[in-house]
């Protein structure tokens, strides 16, 4: 019997889950074992980078079986036209699912592989969550610049027994890496794009703040710690949101 699809709602031209983080992990778990699918985790730059490369992008997104809302301010772009869109990072994300996968008793452990963390984040996942039964595989670079290197990270994944993956290479790679195992023939899984959700996890790399996460300048933490890696996401293509927008909303006051 086929499941129904969880509640989605389109906003931006992206659909967004409705449901709670809580619940998407409680899913994750009860279906990993069926067809495979994917979970993609929009923010900001990937309603951006979305709009900007549509063919190749939009219908990885819209094919996704999860898609949940990685950005305070999409939601609160959303809210402002009667919107109420569940925040479901990509880090909170994975903390509550892989704390709720090792209290699984022994019988009904998942499998999972973890893309992407570099040695140090691996040390540190394992000593957190010691029951766990988890595959870390390295991650060339330029995944992002060359399909070549995706396919190959593409193939391992599919050749690999896992029920869970987690994908941690950066949008879009990640996001394609995600359509190409299911393209391979991937039978069963879920695949989540969750960018650097490992790094946040192990320490490797530093959140903000509470308060400043409330405020939505997460951003701007990140920006002042990476400013080099990271300006011109946060002060060139992440703005674009706003403009995009803005041309929605005023296409649909007049269509």
């Amino acid at each position: 019997m086929t499941m129904p699809a969880p509640p989605h709602d389109d906003f931006l031209g992206l659909p967004f889950c409705l449901l709670s983080r809580q619940h998407v992990a409680q899913l994750i778990i009860a279906q990993c074992r069926t067809p495979y699918r994917y979970v993609v985790t929009p923010n900001a730059y990937h309603v951006v980078a979305v709009h900007e490369r549509p063919e190749q992008l939009r219908p990885i997104y819209r094919g996704a079986w999860l898609s949940l809302c990685d950005s305070r301010v999409v939601r609160s772009l959303a809210a402002l036209t009667g919107r109420r869109l569940p925040l479901a990072t990509g880090s909170d994300l994975v903390t509550i699912l892989l704390t709720r996968l090792a209290e699984l008793p022994a019988g009904a452990r998942k499998r999972i592989l973890i893309v992407g963390p570099e040695h140090a984040a691996e040390l540190a996942l394992r000593a957190r969550f010691r029951d766990l039964d988890l595959t870390v595989m390295p991650a060339p670079r330029g995944l992002a610049r060359r399909a070549d290197l995706r396919l190959a990270v593409a193939h391992a994944c599919v050749e690999r027994s896992w029920d869970i993956l987690l994908l941690c290479v950066g949008c879009p790679a990640q996001e394609l890496i995600a359509q190409l195992i299911a393209v391979l023939g991937r039978r069963s899984g879920v695949a989540l794009c969750v960018g650097a959700a490992i790094d946040f996890l192990t320490g490797q790399a530093t959140r903000a703040p509470l308060w400043l996460r409330w405020l939505g300048l997460e951003w701007a933490y990140r920006l002042a710690l990476e400013p080099r890696r990271l300006w011109r996401r946060y002060l060139v293509a992440s703005p674009k949101i706003f403009r995009i927008f803005l041309m929605t909303t005023l296409r649909r006051q007049f269509d």
